[in-house]
């Protein structure tokens, strides 16, 4: 009943588009429109439903208390000087504790069960691109030619990137890589892919180096996996074939390096991509100049700059001619991102043109969290049972 007319009292949802029966609710009568409320009503963590058990482990726990005290009493003697000696307990106060905390548990329960009500619907763009991105996360990637470093200021625009993406409805995957590569499948779940690159740190890639051609030939699988999981038909795909379907949309590779390739043969990854159909993006990050690589100890502190044989400091520079290499031969284009004008705008303006698949339309449904009208009784309940005392005022 007290949730009930809490409900009543909070505020109608926005005039966004909303379902029928929300939208019913919104012009019925006080009555009506909680109980449409409660017809919409549903947990969002149902999971927990057996934390019910807590109530009457509560209740119980008030009803054991009470018999022992009584038990206690018996023991103690005489009767008549016992219940003088406990004149000033207040049993009234006592059970109206007892019934107090047990409700607001109940509430707390109910609370972390996170209830939910009424709910705007909300169309998400899925016609999106297929784009995968291949981080160089190499030592050179801490050079500090750019604030605070190559690879912190990159992770802020990916970041921004894959907001982009978000709103585009794309299916974008991610690929870090030094002298091995590693990464997750193009996924609609842009979060998990901030989490990675969160946790990813140029000091903790093994073994060292700038492998391109392993980041593209794993990236290159991972869209054509996304082709095979969005085939709508099995029966058209050929069971002996290893040609992959057509994709529903066209699939891009956006490469991000600042060095040159040392331990794979790109060129013929790019070639491949060409083949399927997929193009490669090529964005070099640093100065045509060169910078020193920094060398690291043991605990990931800076410690000097590497040297060859010979004592001469190692430099990274781009390799333009081998990146713009890369991005014509599968159609796709080359930038070069300096220090002064470090983003990501250009690669943001070339997939805006590309061709989006046609998906089938996902509609979510908002809804309105409903805890708060749960959470503030249960504290009232608790601060009430904490104020009443257990004994009288004795004159």
């Amino acid at each position: 009943m007290i949730f009930a007319t809490l409900l009543s009292l909070a505020p109608s949802p926005s005039p966004a588009p909303v379902d029928a029966a929300v939208a019913t609710a919104a012009s019925a009568p006080p009555v009506d429109t909680v109980r449409t409320l409660f017809d919409t009503l549903v947990l969002g963590r149902g999971d927990l439903l057996w934390l019910l058990v807590v109530v009457p482990l509560v209740a119980a726990g008030y009803v054991w208390a009470t018999r022992q005290r009584r038990a206690g009493f018996s023991r103690l003697g005489n009767p008549t000087l016992v219940q003088r000696l406990v004149t000033s307990v207040h049993r009234g106060n006592r059970l109206v504790i007892a019934v107090t905390t047990t409700v607001a548990a109940l509430f707390l329960v109910g609370a972390l069960m996170r209830p939910q009500y009424g709910g705007t619907s909300r169309i998400v763009p899925v016609g999106g691109l297929d784009v995968v991105l291949v981080v160089d996360y190499s030592k050179s990637m801490l050079a500090k030619d750019v604030y605070p470093s190559r690879s912190e200021r990159l992770a802020a625009e990916l970041r921004r990137f894959l907001d982009e993406s978000e709103r585009r409805g794309d299916q974008v995957g991610l690929v870090v890589f030094a002298g091995a590569a590693r990464g997750l499948p193009v996924s609609r779940d842009t979060r998990v892919l901030k989490l990675y690159l969160d946790k990813a740190d140029p000091r903790s890639e093994n073994p060292g180096g700038t492998a391109i051609g392993k980041a593209l030939k794993l990236a290159i699988q991972y869209l054509v996996d996304a082709r095979q999981a969005g085939q709508s038909n099995a029966a058209e795909k050929s069971a002996d074939s290893d040609i992959p379907p057509p994709p529903e949309a066209d699939q891009v590779i956006i490469l991000l390096t600042d060095g040159e390739d040392t331990s794979s043969r790109p060129n013929e990854m790019a070639a491949e991509a060409a083949k399927l159909g997929i193009r490669i993006y090529t964005v070099g990050i640093g100065s045509k100049s060169g910078e020193p690589i920094q060398k690291f100890d043991a605990k990931g502190q800076p410690d000097g700059y590497q040297t060859d044989e010979k004592g001469n400091y190692l430099m990274t520079r781009v390799d333009e001619a081998g990146l713009k290499k890369l991005s014509e031969t599968t159609g796709g284009e080359y930038v070069l991102v300096e220090p002064e004008r470090f983003g990501l705008d250009a690669v943001s303006e070339w997939v805006r043109d590309l061709t989006r698949g046609q998906r089938a339309d996902t509609v979510t449904l908002d809804r309105e969290e409903g805890f708060p009208f749960l959470v503030a009784p249960a504290l009232l309940l608790l601060a009430l049972s904490l104020a009443l005392g257990e004994r009288r005022r004795m004159p």
